[in-house]
């Protein structure tokens, strides 16, 4: 018997084990549906309203004086004075004197021309007092009209004409020895210098390369996609001063962010034929000073924000939410639906865009992993 018993005692466990576990699976309760509640991703959102925009083209620059030229003498002669004023850099003020030549030879002229023009005016007055007396005497002793060489009228004319002759040596003479002395046109700068003393120079040799001060000029390259953008003509012409756009100069220097504002004057006559690209010139006080009190300098390399066109109903959406001119937004329903732009152009960050989105819309701003046409989303702060 204890055999038999020990012989089936494993096989009745196992059994006894899969009829219990039989039983517990046929015994549990069925399960209870569980319905989940879908909640709307929270997105942020910017409202699509039309508005009124003035359109900002960038460009870049190097600032030149508006005006510059070479000094030059006018008369030949050998150079006494260099001023101080004269070295590379220096600057100086109108009316000051820069060379001076050699006075000699043009004071002994002036002495020359001044003693012809006093026997001139001698030979004149005696002309004209015989003149007066041929006329007293013809009308005391003959009747009727006396010829002209009677009354000595051409005596007359010619002491008149050599006089005047005179004269203008004396005042050519004169003017030559104010020439002697080269003075600043302007307020301004050297540039470069070219003489020195001793040197001898002639009408037309450059003695130095100066520019003012007053006005800096800069030449601003524009893409030809941003031509049709300039409210201004193309011919060349000089912009009224009412309508001349205004311009903001901007550049990095010693560390110091700098701004200087200006205005646009013109724009070049003809496309540059190395860049293929059209300039607009512009003009900036030269004594103004920047935000920071630094004057505007020549040589200064400056970013340049010339304000454009005005257009109206015009949305400024992010940059980075228009793809292919595709927009997602979220409707009046709160439904995610996407939107065929047209996009007026690009500025830095943003797009201008000229139509495309309804009332109501608002502008997807929340970087979504799946992007599905009729999705239900839920606005921060709804």
């Amino acid at each position: 018997m204890k055999k038999l018993i020990k012989k089936y005692t494993a096989t009745t466990i196992v059994i006894v084990s899969v009829a219990i576990t039989i039983i517990m699976i046929f015994a549990k309760p069925a399960p209870k549906p569980v319905q989940v509640k879908f909640v709307p991703p929270m997105v942020e959102t910017l409202d699509a309203i039309p508005q009124t925009y003035k359109v900002v083209i960038n460009s870049q620059g190097t600032v030149a004086p508006q005006k510059e030229i070479t000094l030059t003498s006018e008369i030949p002669g050998k150079i006494d004075f260099v001023s101080p004023k004269m070295q590379n850099g220096s600057s100086f003020k109108a009316g000051d004197t820069l060379i001076i030549l050699d006075q000699r030879d043009f004071e002994l002229a002036l002495i020359a021309a001044q003693s012809s023009m006093y026997q001139a005016q001698v030979i004149y007055e005696r002309e004209l007092a015989e003149s007066e007396i041929a006329k007293k005497e013809w009308s005391s002793i003959r009747e009727g009209n006396a010829s002209s060489l009677a009354l000595r009228k051409p005596q007359l004319d010619q002491a008149k004409a050599t006089l005047a002759a005179a004269e203008a040596n004396y005042k050519r003479a004169l003017l030559n020895v104010e020439r002697t002395f080269i003075v600043a046109p302007f307020n301004g700068r050297v540039r470069s210098e070219f003489v020195d003393v001793g040197m001898v120079v002639a009408p037309g040799i450059p003695l130095a390369q100066i520019y003012a001060l007053d006005m800096a000029q800069i030449s601003l390259p524009i893409a030809e996609t941003d031509i049709k953008f300039l409210a201004i003509p193309l011919d060349g012409s000089v912009i009224p001063t009412p309508k001349q756009p205004s311009v903001i100069l901007t550049s990095n220097f010693a560390g110091i962010n700098q701004e200087w504002r200006g205005k646009i004057l013109r724009s070049a006559a003809e496309i540059d034929p190395r860049t293929r690209m059209l300039s607009v010139i512009g003009q900036i006080p030269a004594s103004q000073p920047a935000g920071s009190g630094f004057p505007i300098k020549v040589g200064m390399f400056v970013n340049a924000s010339i304000q454009g066109r005005v257009f109206n109903d015009i949305y400024v959406v992010p940059r980075e939410k228009v793809r292919d001119n595709i927009v997602w937004v979220l409707s009046k329903e709160g439904l995610l639906s996407k939107r065929e732009v047209t996009v007026l152009r690009y500025e830095q960050d943003k797009a201008l865009v000229s139509n495309g989105f309804l009332s109501g819309d608002k502008i997807l701003l929340t970087r979504l992993d799946v992007l599905v046409e009729g999705m239900k989303l839920q606005q921060k702060g709804n």
